[in-house]
């Protein structure tokens, strides 16, 4: 009898509880697991003196349009980005909401980062001795355009870019990548000979010359390739407008703009490198 009156009262407990709080969902469990952006957000601390990282720079800022943020390697500590900061191996970088970065690396190649865009520098290494030079970025979300200017002495040279989608390898070219979690867009501009694998299926290889663009949707074997008319890639490119370098303007856009910066290839003053890794 007092077993049957313990169940009966669990029973109504468990109802209780039911009506009060409500049955929990999924989205509400999920959300109690799941740390969005947003959250983490919150817990970045922007440290007032800039702390160069470990190693040797691989790159430089120069020029930054809006507040942009740099980490190195702890997505937690951040620095405001400024003209002149070098740029290290591991490196995240982040614009906020109307926001441009304009940097380059040591192996030549430029890079605008546009607004709401996150960009993580996996690897950039400068072998003069071998004449070799290997850059690996990752796109984590948002757009970016990448200028190739090989050194002119370099006889072995690897540019690639990989997003949650795609993985794109280019050893001359100009284009843009822009990326979601769902799908990846890239656009191969003049002079460009892109190499395009779906990380779904790396295997297989889609070529992308000038004025071709190929859409990676996530979960699909074969990106959608199509080629695009002058009129389009001028459309593409003046998205980039506030470009720092002259081989970044676009074509048919006015190049004597006064807030625009006129830069060439790297120097040793631009990126104090003496020692580079062999």
């Amino acid at each position: 009898m007092a077993a049957l009156r313990m169940k009966l009262i669990v029973l109504v407990c468990l109802a209780a509880s039911t009506i009060f709080w409500g049955r929990p969902s999924f989205s509400e469990t999920a959300s109690e697991t799941t740390i969005s952006e947003q959250t983490l957000a919150g817990d970045i601390v922007i440290q007032e003196t800039y702390q160069p990282a470990s190693g040797l720079p691989v790159g430089k800022i120069q020029s930054v349009r809006g507040e942009a943020i740099v980490f190195h390697r702890d997505p937690t500590v951040g620095y405001r980005i400024l003209s002149g900061l070098p740029l290290y191996a591991g490196d995240i970088l982040r614009t906020r909401a109307a926001a441009w970065i304009f940097c380059r690396l040591i192996d030549g190649s430029h890079i605008v980062l546009s607004p709401l865009t996150s960009l993580t520098i996996l690897q950039s290494n400068y072998n003069p001795a071998r004449k070799s030079s290997v850059s690996f970025l990752k796109l984590n979300h948002g757009s970016a355009r990448f200028t190739l200017k090989p050194l002119p002495d370099l006889s072995a040279y690897d540019f690639k870019v990989q997003t949650d989608v795609a993985f794109t390898l280019a050893r001359e070219g100009d284009f843009v990548v822009k990326t979601n979690p769902q799908a990846t867009d890239i656009v191969a501009f003049e002079n460009s000979r892109l190499e395009v694998t779906a990380m779904a299926q790396p295997e297989a290889v889609t070529f992308l010359s000038d004025f071709q663009r190929a859409i990676v949707a996530e979960g699909n074997f074969s990106p959608t390739v199509e080629t695009l008319s002058r009129q389009d890639i001028e459309t593409i490119q003046a998205n980039f407008y506030p470009a720092a370098q002259s081989t970044l303007f676009a074509v048919g856009t006015n190049n004597n703009r006064e807030d625009h910066k006129t830069d060439e290839s790297p120097t040793e003053e631009d990126i104090a490198e003496p020692k580079l890794s062999e």
